[in-house]
């Protein structure tokens, strides 16, 4: 079988291999179509602290059951299939209370692990929900990063919030979709693109904004008049905005971390501690955070239309992901198809 492999940084290979056994308890994936997420070009780019060359890249699958092993219950040969991409350990302290996201024994396919660049793929059956076969492929492979917008939102509690999203990119469309759909009184997205700004009006977020020339303070002013966010959601991770989104943040609000913080940051500790800050951390999603996901994408209320902006077949992997870099200030998602 076919299986993309990145021996080193900015390098991508198409190699062959046997195709795995599926064991008890696992379904054997046939991959259909991967997706292209942050985390997979900082992984390409070698800035990923988490990860270890050689690896398998891509934790953003769907792919078809072709076989399911002994126990398997759940999933039947023909099923199509949305890959739930971070593995548990089901032992450690997060897990015992219900924060297997946060395992500490965390494994992100493509990261810790080899991941879904493979033309087939074995798994436990926990790890694949089935998606409605009239769901577009299209469509279907944005369920997991939509899913970690639905965790965000969650974690932010934006129920009857003002709630302001930092970056507009496909995680940052997500996060403001997901708190609007969770019942956000106001909802503000805010980038540098102009591109990504218009995707996010085109998605019906109620105050898209172009952050250029702009204090992340100015453009919580602008969307919310004096009144402040009551949530801010950093969906960018960039060490130079992280002082402007604590400056952003009103005395008791709440600040939520999505992005990837590739380096360290200085943190006023008396600034947070004197505004009665809330600092929320998060990682990926819930199972059932998942499971909404899934359901909203299947009751067609998530905007997808142009999502898409850049496909290529999986041999052609070394030019996806040098144009998924090169494009990365515009690109909503880079899809590779088999």
């Amino acid at each position: 079988m076919r299986r993309v492999v990145f021996p080193e940084a900015k390098k991508a290979v198409m190699t062959e291999c046997e195709p795995p056994k599926c064991g008890d308890g696992q379904v054997l994936l046939k991959m259909r179509r991967v997706g292209v997420c942050g985390t997979d070009i900082q992984v390409f780019s070698g800035r990923n602290r988490f990860m270890t060359f050689p690896i398998v890249p891509f934790h953003e699958g769907i792919g078809t059951a072709v076989e399911v092993g002994k126990d398997v219950t759940d999933v039947k040969v023909g099923d199509t299939i949305c890959v739930r991409p971070i593995i548990a350990c089901h032992n450690c302290y997060p897990c015992r209370h219900g924060h297997v996201n946060a395992c500490e024994n965390f494994n992100s396919l493509g990261v810790q692990s080899n991941g879904l660049g493979s033309e087939y793929f074995a798994i436990d059956a926990e790890y694949c929900p089935r998606v409605s076969p009239d769901l577009p492929l299209d469509e279907a492979i944005l369920i997991e990063p939509f899913a970690v917008g639905v965790h965000a939102a969650r974690r932010g509690q934006v129920e009857g919030k003002k709630v302001l999203v930092v970056g507009a990119g496909t995680i940052g469309n997500f996060v403001a979709q997901a708190a609007q759909l969770l019942g956000a009184e106001k909802v503000a997205v805010c980038d540098l693109s102009e591109e990504k700004v218009e995707m996010a009006r085109k998605a019906g977020i109620a105050l898209p904004i172009v952050s250029a020339g702009k204090t992340l303070r100015e453009v919580a002013a602008e969307a919310f008049g004096p009144e402040p966010a009551d949530v801010i959601i950093d969906c960018v991770g960039a060490k130079p905005l992280f002082q402007q989104i604590l400056d952003a943040a009103a005395k008791t609000s709440t600040v939520v971390i999505v992005g990837n913080y590739s380096e360290n940051v200085e943190l006023n500790v008396a600034q947070i501690q004197r505004n009665e800050l809330n600092f929320l951390g998060n990682i990926t999603y819930t199972r059932d955070d998942f499971e909404t996901a899934i359901r909203l994408f299947e009751e067609r209320k998530v905007y997808v239309e142009d999502f898409i902006s850049a496909r290529f077949s999986i041999e052609q992997i070394q030019e996806g992901m040098d144009q998924a870099v090169a494009g990365k200030a515009h690109n909503m998602k880079t899809i590779f198809d088999y």
